[in-house]
């Protein structure tokens, strides 16, 4: 297939042709010859041009994995086919479509894979999902598919990175009940994406109080990443509690910032 660009949103294509129609989905549907490749390009070329994706993804629902993996595939080889498009419109439509598909398991499994660095989409996923969440027509979903993502085991891995990443102030504040349950109770990786996106609302004091709870917890990671939260700030509560734990603290890096949050003016 000969190369062809969208007009529009692309910022490295100088303009140029609409996408030639292969398959008019709209007036003949999905047809079993189709070719899955030909679907997506009319999809993106839709959003491109109008914002909407220019066929019924209803009548697509059996579709929404194959059409997920065709735009890792293409995001997979950045100097194939394009079209025009450049990475970071392609990952904006894609999440598009399965938002206003309302395919909740294709967007989560392509967040999941587009946490490979080998892939590379990763910062356009966060780029994108910062700008989509705040729209109207997206920030709901994203609110509501990221809340249930963090509260199931499977998919909580999958979340918290994208979370912390965003630093989206609004987003963590409506997710804030359960990145403290996971700051107090997850490990690892899950803990420390919590916690670091607790920063965002360290004013809040229920967010002070778990950060002062972390700093008795058992990993010194986890110790660390509350003492780096509570060091920009100042309270009575936050200078006891670092008076009270400095002496038995055994990590020196820990140990440097409960001194200093120890010796800080009461504020």
């Amino acid at each position: 297939m000969p190369e062809q660009t969208f007009g529009g949103d692309d910022d490295s294509s100088g303009g140029g042709e609409e996408i030639r129609k292969k398959v008019d989905l709209s007036k003949y549907g999905l047809a079993p010859d189709t070719n899955i490749r030909d679907v997506f390009w009319k999809i993106m070329g839709a959003y491109a041009a109008t914002k909407k994706p220019g066929v019924d993804l209803n009548s697509l629902e059996h579709e929404k994995f194959s059409l997920m993996r065709v735009a890792i595939s293409v995001l997979s080889r950045p100097h194939n086919e394009h079209y025009g498009l450049s990475p970071r419109f392609i990952v904006m439509y894609s999440l598009m479509m399965m938002l206003d598909g309302k395919w909740m398991d294709a967007f989560s499994e392509f967040l999941s894979i587009g946490l490979d660095d080998k892939i590379g989409i990763t910062k356009d996923i966060v780029f994108s999902i910062k700008k989509l969440s705040a729209t109207e027509p997206y920030e709901q979903d994203i609110n509501n598919y990221f809340g249930q993502m963090i509260r199931a085991r499977d998919t909580v891995s999958i979340a918290l990175p994208y979370i912390n990443e965003m630093k989206n102030q609004d987003i963590v504040k409506v997710m804030k009940k359960e990145l403290i349950i996971l700051a107090r109770g997850d490990i690892g990786e899950n803990q420390i994406n919590a916690i670091n996106s607790l920063e965002l609302i360290k004013e809040d004091e229920d967010v002070k109080k778990s950060m002062i709870i972390l700093l008795s917890h058992w990993d010194a990671e986890a110790r660390l990443a509350a003492a780096n939260v509570l060091a920009t700030m100042k309270s009575n509560d936050i200078k006891d509690a670092a008076t009270k734990r400095v002496d038995k603290e055994s990590n020196e890096e820990v140990k440097k910032i409960l001194l200093r949050l120890a010796s800080n003016d009461r504020g």
